[in-house]
């Protein structure tokens, strides 16, 4: 609904809705004063152009109910992790299959639909409307980026490390706070300033000239301390990041070495404890 609803305001033709949720379909047609319609074949019929929005785990099986009503249609899905070849015997039908994803989350039915005119879209699919999908969404004010099949489910793991992954991060940082006595808000807020700052520099300066902290310049006793601190889950997160951090730091300064500080990364606490 957030998309149909960003193809209204943009001035796009949009016939309406079809769920398997009655409730859900009327919503979203009230919500973007289009048409409800009660059946696939009714939906299938009136429209050159079908985007399947229901969860990834579904498209596949409403598919096989809809394809009968497919002959010479438009068909997109909307999921980061598929690629269009979910779609079976999409060229046997005459139709031809896309995956359009936008790189940002849905977060509310009524409002994420706002925040679409600043997303990017990756597009990919049949070389036949490539170019007029892309056009479509360029002349809405949206950048695109064509990717291939093979590539989505890595384009997916990027986009799941940036975002979802980052929350985890960012939780675990909030927790040590309030253990310090922080309130929820304070540390919500102090942690944002701070990751938000790193992500203007990672902005302007890349990954490794952002990179600044105790793995950075090789402090062992720091991260040390750090690991002596930490338990379970948490402790795994950051001996795993920091891990991952020294290639970024080695990149930074190949003359370096950080092997001390990897082998320390890579230990658990009982290995640590008996030296």
């Amino acid at each position: 609904m957030s998309l149909g609803k960003y193809f209204k305001e943009k001035g796009r033709r949009v016939a309406g809705y079809y769920s398997l949720s009655p409730e859900s379909a009327g919503w979203a047609a009230e919500f973007t004063e289009t048409t409800y319609y009660g059946n696939l074949q009714e939906i299938m019929s009136s429209c050159d152009m079908i985007f399947f929005t229901m969860p990834d785990g579904a498209i596949a099986s409403v598919w096989e109910q809809a394809k009968q009503f497919a002959g010479g249609k438009i068909i997109c899905h909307c999921s980061g992790l598929h690629s269009s070849k979910i779609f079976s015997d999409i060229g046997r039908l005459g139709s031809f299959a896309y995956s359009i994803h936008p790189l940002m989350a849905i977060s509310s039915r009524e409002s994420s639909w706002k925040e679409l005119s600043d997303a990017l879209f990756t597009i990919e699919g049949d070389e036949k409307y490539l170019s007029f999908l892309e056009q479509m969404f360029r002349s809405m004010g949206n950048r695109t980026k064509i990717i291939s099949a093979e590539n989505k489910i890595k384009y997916h793991a990027a986009a799941a490390i940036s975002s979802n992954y980052m929350t985890a991060l960012f939780d675990m940082s909030q927790t040590l706070l309030l253990e310090c006595g922080f309130g929820e808000k304070e540390a919500r807020e102090e942690l944002f300033r701070l990751a938000n700052g790193n992500l203007v520099h990672i902005l302007e300066d890349g990954c490794e000239g952002a990179l600044t902290g105790p793995i950075e310049r090789n402090d062992l006793q720091t991260v040390r301390g750090h690991l002596s601190m930490l338990e379970g889950d948490m402790e795994k997160a950051y001996r795993a990041n920091a891990g991952y951090l020294i290639s970024v730091a080695q990149r930074k300064h190949p003359d370096r070495d950080y092997s001390e500080v990897k082998t320390l990364c890579a230990e658990n606490k009982e290995s640590e404890k008996s030296e």
